[in-house]
């Protein structure tokens, strides 16, 4: 099967009108109809329903249908990448990132978008999740890795690409501390340390809701604004906090980090947004990038 096959299938299943189709695909009828019929002949199964008004997706032809613009988006992909590496492709990505970003995958992603692109800049901003989404919702960054869930925006996508958990972290003396795994209701009692709620808010509300479901509402005697900060005043024994997974990469041995029971995959996590209607072609590359990493 050639990728030519795969767009006269997929012009003829968007307009159902082969004589549409034929006119986007800049050829006659005729020689498009025989294209397909050899197409279906090759596949041994029927992909369009003729009828006297047009043609509709068979079975067969739905099922092919994710999978044949899919197929195309990453042959686009990989023509454009190749073509811009050729022509020594220059100019910028402004790019925001959440701090934890960097222990996962941002930092290979920007090693292969340098070893692509070698001409092309990126700028850098650290920033919270809030802060990156107006970044590029007024369109001051390209692209952002986020810590989701994040609020919904109409103008902005964000696309999931690591999946993380919420976990306690506890002074290493805690009397739980001992425990391999925890409830989270377990903690309901104790003093807890937030994501600062002016600084952070979506992570803020996060870890309220997460306590919410368990049943209790925190009793906030803290909140920080950097993982550091959270981190080191449980670590001065102040309280307990929920933390993502990811955070154990920066914690010291006078934390003690356990597992949730009652906290699956999904709960949080990294995730990459930007302009839904004007993402640039670079912003694009470093998502498929960073797909390709975590994937």
């Amino acid at each position: 099967m050639e990728l030519r096959q795969l767009r006269q299938f997929l012009a003829v299943a968007e307009t159902l009108n082969f004589h549409k189709a034929a006119a986007r695909l800049h050829i006659a009828q005729p020689p498009l109809s025989m294209a397909i019929r050899r197409l279906e002949t090759s596949l041994g199964a029927a992909l369009f329903d003729r009828t006297t008004r047009g043609v509709v997706l068979t079975a067969a032809g739905q099922a092919a249908l994710e999978h044949a613009r899919d197929a195309v988006f990453h042959a686009d992909q990989v023509r454009e990448s190749i073509a811009l590496a050729n022509t020594n492709a220059t100019g910028t990505l402004r790019m925001h990132f959440v701090a934890s970003s960097m222990l996962a995958f941002v930092p290979r992603a920007i090693e292969r978008f340098h070893a692509t692109f070698p001409k092309a800049e990126l700028d850098l901003y650290e920033a919270d999740t809030q802060a990156i989404l107006k970044a590029i919702e007024v369109g001051d960054s390209d692209i952002g890795v986020v810590r989701f869930p994040t609020p919904k925006l109409a103008s902005i996508t964000m696309e999931p690409v690591l999946s993380d958990r919420y976990i306690a972290a506890l002074p290493k003396n805690h009397r739980l501390a001992r425990r391999k795994t925890l409830k989270l209701t377990e903690l309901r009692d104790e003093p807890f340390i937030l994501p600062s709620q002016r600084m952070t808010p979506t992570s803020h509300l996060c870890v309220l809701a997460a306590c919410h479901q368990a049943g209790f509402i925190p009793r906030i005697v803290q909140q920080g604004s950097q993982a550091q900060t959270i981190i080191a005043l449980v670590e001065s024994g102040l309280g307990v906090a929920l933390v993502p997974k990811l955070w154990e990469l920066m914690a010291g041995r006078s934390v003690a980090l356990r597992p949730l029971s009652d906290q699956r995959d999904g709960t949080t996590g990294l995730g990459i947004a930007y302009r839904t209607n004007a993402v640039t072609p670079l912003a694009r590359h470093f998502l498929e990038f960073a797909k390709a990493i975590v994937g």
